[in-house]
């Protein structure tokens, strides 16, 4: 059995099983198991949880984002400018018909996303940096996938942000909702003030309608002098950005500067500080702005611990049980991060798991098995599934 207070988190290992079919060599990476982090009633039987990061795929050049289809297969896209359809047994195909990119810094072909309709539709979304090295914005574009999955058709703009002469902190994290939304994260590349003007897209999470049109209850529409597709507003980057469909509540995860990465709850028009609040440091060794908090700013509902930079990249939500287990990949930090809150929901739990052993983790997904999925940021990366191994009474199991 599992343990008490943990079958939200892991009802993906009883579908274990399903995920079996798909083909990949084990790599067994243990971690500290449950009974170390989560405490657990006397009557209680523990077991210890090790988890295998099975390689399904790859190699990739600097893989961004993926996103399952109905057929269990996936989209990944490359930075680089690639679009690839990734079957269930890892094997690779390139779809043709991705637009032209500019591809300098960390600019390229960032995520991708699939209609909730896509079944009927075919249309998917994804984002990406156009323009050249003195001047670029993230665009977000609509097209529809080809019934062999091999290229891409009626390719639409359906949003353009701010440009910038930077190439870096472009966010570029969609989201999409069952009602016909679609969620942008857009970084602040680097011109940090920039997130506090609502006449700028940079440092923002915007809404649009999935065909770019503005909806009307959007925060800001109708105000002069401001960009009416601002949600929210006083982010630096954000490059993870999720629904809990179960509770309709939106999440990203945000970078800091020298620690304070974040997990925000994203609601409607609120201003998230930055550059006036921070939970880190500065470059410069000195607190940012006016410090951690400032009446009419948001708060983080979590600041990310050691070490003191994360660089959280990728966020899925398993919302189905009583309280939703949040997923987040690392690059700086090198780890796969388990987030849930404690019993008395004022504190949450931080676990780490495959710290240092795939790498830098750009994306994270849960996949039509319940299972985690997760990317690899590098120049020959990698697509993996990470299993849950539970073991009792000295016998080892994969469930």
């Amino acid at each position: 059995m599992l343990l008490a207070g943990t079958s939200n988190a892991w009802r993906g290992i009883v579908r274990l099983a399903t995920a079996m079919a798909i083909a990949g060599a084990p790599l067994l990476i243990p971690v500290e198991g449950f009974a170390r982090t989560s405490p657990v009633p006397d009557d209680t039987e523990t077991e210890s949880v090790e988890y295998e990061a099975v390689r399904i795929g790859g190699t990739f050049e600097f893989p961004w984002s993926i996103a399952f289809l109905p057929d269990r297969s996936l989209l990944l896209t490359e930075r680089v400018g690639r679009l690839q359809h990734v079957r269930p047994d890892g094997t690779a195909r390139e779809v043709k018909g991705a637009p032209a990119i500019f591809n300098g810094g960390l600019a390229g072909l960032l995520d991708v996303a699939v209609d909730p309709d896509f079944s009927r539709s075919r249309l998917i979304y994804f984002s990406y940096a156009y323009g050249n090295e003195r001047r670029s914005t993230v665009r977000v574009a609509r097209a529809r996938l080809s019934h062999d999955n091999a290229s891409l058709m009626a390719k639409t703009v359906i949003f353009e942000s701010s440009a910038s002469a930077r190439d870096e902190q472009y966010g570029g994290r969609i989201a999409i909702t069952l009602d016909g939304h679609l969620f942008l994260t857009v970084g602040d590349r680097w011109e940090q003030e920039r997130a506090q003007r609502l006449d700028d897209h940079l440092g923002t999470v915007i809404r649009i309608r999935t065909d770019g049109s503005v909806p009307p209850d959007n925060p800001f529409y109708g105000r002069k002098d401001v960009k009416p597709e601002i949600w929210s507003y006083g982010h630096r980057v954000s490059q993870g950005l999720a629904f809990d469909e179960e509770r309709g509540h939106l999440y990203a995860v945000e970078h800091g500067p020298m620690g304070g990465d974040e997990l925000n709850l994203i609601e409607r028009g609120r201003n998230y500080g930055w550059p006036v609040i921070s939970h880190g440091i500065g470059y410069d060794g000195k607190p940012v702005g006016e410090g951690r908090a400032k009446e009419g700013m948001q708060q983080p509902a979590h600041v990310f611990g050691e070490p003191p930079a994360q660089a959280p990249s990728g966020l899925a939500i398993d919302g189905g049980g009583t309280t939703p287990i949040f997923w987040v990949g690392t690059l700086a930090g090198q780890a796969l991060l388990r987030l849930e809150r404690d019993g008395d929901g004022e504190r949450w739990r931080e676990t780490r798991l495959l710290h240092e052993e795939l790498g830098r983790i750009r994306d994270v997904r849960i996949g039509p098995d319940g299972l985690v999925y997760v990317i690899t940021d590098a120049a020959e990366g990698a697509l993996y599934r990470v299993d849950p191994i539970v073991e009792q009474a000295g016998q080892r199991q994969t469930r």
